[in-house]
């Protein structure tokens, strides 16, 4: 199979649906994130996309050693294989969780960890927690930039909230977290830049008030795919994009980032509908992204017309619109959503350039 960039030998040795990740665009991904960021220290990236160890070294072997983490499986993963900063990016209120977190805090203190908090139950929960095992825990002060999701609202209620992280025993106060994912999926480029520049002034001021009132801000963390570039040449942010590694169709409709589709669904043809001018893939629901909207949940590369237009459990009936498809083919798929990809496969089959399947990437923090 050969469609521009994508080769692959043999597809009739691997059973499908089954995902394939490509080494050398992923190494494409992660230079430009560089050239993107300035540097590697600058830069904390999301492991939500991959979920892999291998993945996580080929960031780790080109200087990017800070991470941002969704699950604590993400966290333990990335504790294991070299990280040295690790930001859990997500509310800890449960007690299993928090248990779970605090232990490998206390079992990895080479490595700096932080949590994300946004409510008094968040502070209150997390320092009871990391009181047990007699280490500070940095705390960045969650905001909600306007997606209404996770968040602190900004203006006074977000300096007092931030104020008071250094009222409570264990926790330090390290700085501003922001996911802006209103920016998401919003084509024009200027509207993004103005959205971005704005939660930057919301930052900004949050920075100066706590700073009035003797308690510093050190570092903050900001942006997702579709806005991380704009924090990027700020002095006092680091950007956390996720996508990037892997990319996919929605993300690639930004034509300001030279980032390369690196995963794909290998699928095939399984029946056809000449009077409906469809046939049926074996991509269905549970092989990809089912949180995109139907049409945007994968497209087949090298059929441009070729159209989802219903999807089942282990179907996906494409219109083909002139396409010529046939039963028995292979198919290569482009995902709309990557992150929401991984989670559907333990491990992905390793693609070489010239298309030779090279072993595989195992997902070992596939689980929460």
């Amino acid at each position: 199979m050969n469609y521009g960039i994508y080769n692959l030998n043999n597809p009739e040795s691997l059973d499908t649906p089954t995902m394939l990740t490509y080494p050398h665009l992923v190494n494409k991904n992660i230079d430009e994130i560089i050239k993107i960021c300035g540097s590697p220290s600058n830069l904390v990236p999301h492991a939500k996309t991959h979920k892999s160890p291998d993945i996580l070294k080929m960031q780790i072997e080109r200087g990017i050693r800070s991470f941002k983490c969704a699950t604590l499986k993400e966290v333990e993963m990335v504790a294991l294989n070299g990280g040295l900063e690790i930001v859990m990016a997500y509310p800890l209120i449960h007690p299993i969780k928090l248990a779970r977190f605090t232990h490998l805090v206390d079992s990895h203190p080479e490595i700096k960890f932080s949590a994300i908090a946004s409510t008094s139950e968040h502070l209150k929960e997390l320092n009871k927690a990391v009181s047990n095992i007699g280490r500070k825990v940095g705390v960045y002060m969650d905001l909600d930039s306007g997606m209404r999701r996770t968040g602190v609202q900004p203006g006074s209620e977000a300096v007092n909230f931030y104020l008071s992280i250094a009222d409570t025993e264990f926790l330090s106060p390290v700085g501003v977290h922001v996911f802006d994912g209103e920016t998401t999926y919003v084509t024009s480029a200027e509207e993004r830049k103005s959205m971005a520049s704005n939660t930057i002034k919301e930052m900004e001021s949050i920075w100066v008030k706590s700073e009035s009132e003797g308690i510093p801000v050190t570092d903050n963390l900001a942006g997702g795919s579709w806005s991380f570039f704009y924090y990027a040449n700020h002095p006092n942010i680091r950007p956390t994009p996720g996508t990037w590694i892997y990319w996919d169709t929605r993300n690639a409709e930004m034509g300001e980032l030279p980032f390369e589709i690196a995963s794909l669904i290998l699928g095939q043809v399984v029946d056809r509908d000449p009077e409906m001018d469809t046939v049926t893939v074996d991509i269905g629901s549970k092989a990809c992204s089912s949180d995109q909207p139907l049409e945007h949940r994968f497209r087949i590369i090298g059929y441009d017309k070729a159209i989802l237009i219903l999807q089942s459990e282990e179907h996906g009936v494409i219109k083909l619109n002139g396409e010529k498809m046939e039963v028995g083919d292979f198919v290569l798929a482009a995902p709309g959503h990557a992150c929401t990809m991984t989670v559907k496969f333990p491990s992905t089959n390793i693609v070489d350039q010239e298309g030779n399947i090279r072993g595989k990437f195992i997902h070992s923090a596939r689980d929460r």
